[in-house]
């Protein structure tokens, strides 16, 4: 007991300050009972690892990592990911597939045809199915009529038939007279 001014006062000491749990860990400081945590910790008393930018809200931490939300990826989870990672023919830009050449569709999975088949056709795994009067890897040749029906050759788009057919595509006999001469 000490006296100032003939009144004892008792050492009880009266303290303002509220304390935070476990002292922070000593991973951050105290700031009115609660603990403000240094960078790469979090939690109530500092002791749990931190993720970076909190996994950008995608995420869940676990262990100072994030583990990503479906659709992203990335240390934070900013990053958006591609369907089927773009089946290894392309790279994600965004959430979208930048595919490699000779690879389309929004993964990758797809075959591209030669030239876009010179939009004649239509592309089916790679190879064009060309429209009727067209033909050629790329549908840039044009074609003849049921392809002569086997019965000629294409030539510039006409059919040159071989003897004892004719028509545009090949597709009739000629007839024959009694002298063996063929007419049409």
């Amino acid at each position: 007991t000490a006296s100032v001014w003939g009144a004892a006062i008792t050492d009880s000491v009266y303290c303002s300050e509220k304390t935070c749990l476990n002292s922070c860990n000593n991973r951050g400081r105290c700031v009115d009972g609660q603990c403000v945590c240094d960078d790469g910790f979090t939690g109530a008393d500092c002791s749990a690892k931190g993720c970076p930018n909190n996994c950008d809200n995608r995420g869940r931490c676990v262990n100072g990592q994030c583990v990503c939300d479906d659709g992203f990826t990335g240390e934070d989870c900013s990053e958006r990911t591609c369907p089927n990672d773009c089946n290894d023919r392309g790279r994600c830009v965004n959430g979208k597939c930048i595919c490699d050449s000779g690879f389309t569709g929004d993964d990758c999975s797809e075959n591209t045809c030669p030239n876009n088949c010179n939009n004649r056709g239509r592309c089916v795994n790679g190879q064009c199915v060309c429209e009727d009067g067209f033909t050629g890897a790329d549908c840039s040749a044009k074609g003849c009529p049921n392809s002569c029906n086997n019965r000629g050759r294409c030539f510039r788009g006409n059919c040159v038939c071989r003897r004892g057919f004719t028509g545009p595509d090949c597709s009739h006999r000629k007839k024959c007279q009694q002298s063996g001469r063929q007419t049409s």
